[in-house]
């Protein structure tokens, strides 16, 4: 069983709106909800790829309620820890003939230090009997990049961590001993301060990761593919040529492929294949973690991981 943490969870809503960018008046001709934030795309990506899989997210107000019953409707097994404050909604208006995409994301509720200390103690009993934990995503207002390394060091004395964040809260885990820290090429060069601009320059700063703390550090390079790299070796996974509709959810499903993988048995560049398959798939359509997974099978198949240096 794999656990996915969503620390800030959302109502995500995508409305198809052709010519939004060039037009006063839009109007919408497809609107879809579904049950958002980073953990749950990782979590829908994953039954997608037919993994056995559980979420846990904090969830608040009438927005959380409906959140709840969309991942229920998935059948997406989400243990929900109940706060006070309301949900967020984000917002995806898209163009897919563009192809276009804006994002609005709001902040998120304030957690309390009881709310949060209620999650770290739910989210570690979930852990204990789990093959890999995720962690994705913003924090909400009021919790703190030290209360996360608190929980990730204690899940991680029990089953493998993979983290996906930025800023502050991914500063704070560039020397924490986690199994895996997935992290995209311009927020990696944003925390090292080193351009990153070719996969051995990803290669080259994903190891100085590690000497840090982290056991493997995969890096996303967006249209390009991906690296992932150990501390004695590398490799890239070039993405396919596609025509993109949208990146949102990608890197999410790049992270449900690799853990995926590994957590079957596979070899760190045969999870990058997965990965890279599983995040293109993605891209070829307008809502997050809903790909075809005929396509990434193709994908998957025509896919090759190539050493670095």
């Amino acid at each position: 069983m794999i656990t996915t943490l969503t620390c800030n969870p959302a109502l995500d809503r995508t409305l198809i709106v052709p010519g939004f960018r060039g037009a006063d008046v839009s109007r919408v001709t497809h609107k879809h909800d579904a049950a958002g934030g980073k953990g749950l795309n990782v979590a829908r990506a994953l039954q997608r790829l037919g993994a056995p899989c559980q979420s846990i997210a904090p969830l608040g107000g009438h927005t959380g309620h409906v959140v709840a019953s969309l991942a229920h409707a998935e059948h997406i097994q989400l243990h929900h820890l109940p706060i006070a404050g309301e949900t967020r909604t984000c917002l995806l208006i898209t163009d897919v003939a563009a192809p276009d995409q804006l994002v609005v994301n709001e902040p998120g509720p304030h957690i309390s230090p009881a709310e949060w200390q209620a999650l770290h103690v739910q989210v570690s009993a979930l852990a204990r009997a789990s093959a890999f934990l995720t962690i994705s995503g913003s924090l909400p207002p009021g919790a703190t990049s030290a209360g996360l390394r608190a929980l990730v060091d204690t899940c991680s004395r029990d089953c493998p961590v993979a983290l996906d964040t930025s800023g502050d809260p991914l500063v704070a885990h560039l020397d924490a001993a986690i199994a895996l820290l997935k992290i995209n090429a311009s927020e990696l060069s944003a925390s090292l301060g080193i351009p990153i601009d070719s996969p051995a320059a990803a290669a080259y700063a994903a190891q100085h990761v590690i000497a840090q703390g982290p056991q493997t550090v995969a890096v996303t390079l967006g249209a390009a593919g991906a690296v992932v790299a150990t501390s004695t070796a590398a490799w890239y996974v070039p993405a396919p040529a596609i025509k993109a509709v949208s990146p949102v959810g990608s890197g999410d499903c790049t992270l449900a492929g690799m853990v995926m993988a590994r957590s079957q048995g596979a070899d760190w560049p045969t999870a990058l294949r997965h990965g890279v398959a599983c995040g293109s798939a993605n891209a070829l359509i307008p809502h997050a973690a809903h790909f075809d997974t005929a396509t990434y099978a193709q994908f998957l198949a025509a896919s090759t991981a190539h050493p670095l240096p």
